[in-house]
């Protein structure tokens, strides 16, 4: 029975979904009217609010202006567009995500409309269903084995 329970704990593990990653961010940037507009997301869709936003000269790595983002996860700044930097959004305990700006123009756009992603719940349905269910039978076999 324990050699059967081992399989059952290695089989759950292996079949656990990689991609779980619920507090990962996602940083969009676009140029509009001279400055730089930003918008922070985990990957669930909801915003990173109040989170620190540096950017980062490429070249010397000096900062080059900080902000916070709002209470809807956006951000605006005021920046040079003829030299290269990096924007990075960190949310804390080790979220963090960026964003490079070559330093050459492009055409100003606003970002394209972008919903949630719509990931298939299914393997985490099963990965938590199949953990009660090795949990519920450890304790059954060692009630069993240990039952006076």
């Amino acid at each position: 029975m324990k050699i059967f329970l081992l399989l059952a704990i290695a089989l759950s593990v292996m079949l656990t979904p990689s991609n779980l990653s619920a507090h990962g961010i996602r940083l969009f940037c676009w140029f509009e009217g001279g400055s730089l507009h930003g918008e922070g997301y985990f990957t669930g869709g909801d915003p990173v609010k109040n989170s620190t936003v540096s950017v980062i000269e490429s070249a010397e790595k000096n900062v080059l202006a900080e902000t916070r983002t709002s209470e809807r996860g956006t951000f605006t700044l005021s920046l040079d567009t003829s030299i290269p930097f990096q924007v990075i959004l960190d949310a804390g305990q080790g979220h963090r995500a960026s964003w490079t700006w070559n330093g050459k123009s492009e055409k100003e756009k606003p970002p394209e409309h972008h919903e949630a992603e719509s990931e298939n719940p299914l393997p985490a349905i099963i990965a938590g269903l199949t953990v009660i269910a090795l949990l519920f039978g450890f304790l059954y076999l060692w009630k069993r084995d240990h039952a006076a």
